[in-house]
């Protein structure tokens, strides 16, 4: 949590002293959610919540970019694109633990009962 508020101070010191030199309102707006779903993606792992923060970096960047060449291409379109992303990889990863648990206990069930009339 200490290394977190840290980079947390220094980003928001980058932006006051080097960026807009002033305190703009709303200009963290968002953030919050887009941290949520990079530490729901990432599973909380450090390798995962950096792989997780390069797919919205690059929504986001590709968002903006869109909005700028297309006119009917809008901001909230992306932020629809990542809510469908944080909602399918939730339900996916808790939709397949019972089937794959499932699956592996019945393999290792079986090769028991193959040692086991193995060795008899």
């Amino acid at each position: 949590m200490l290394i977190s508020g840290a980079l947390a101070g220094m980003l928001g010191m980058n932006e006051v002293m080097g960026y807009s030199q002033q305190i703009r309102l709303g200009f963290v707006s968002g953030y919050g959610f887009t941290g949520i779903a990079v530490a729901l993606i990432g599973r909380g792992h450090p390798i995962g919540i950096f792989f997780a923060s390069l797919l919205f970096g690059i929504l986001f960047q590709g968002g903006n970019e869109l909005s700028f060449e297309y006119a009917n291409i809008e901001r909230e379109m992306v932020e629809v694109v990542q809510s469908l992303v944080v909602l399918f990889s939730g339900a996916l990863s808790l939709m397949l633990v019972k089937p794959v648990e499932k699956i592996y206990l019945a393999l290792t069930a079986s090769r028991a009962n193959q040692v086991n009339t193995q060795e008899a």
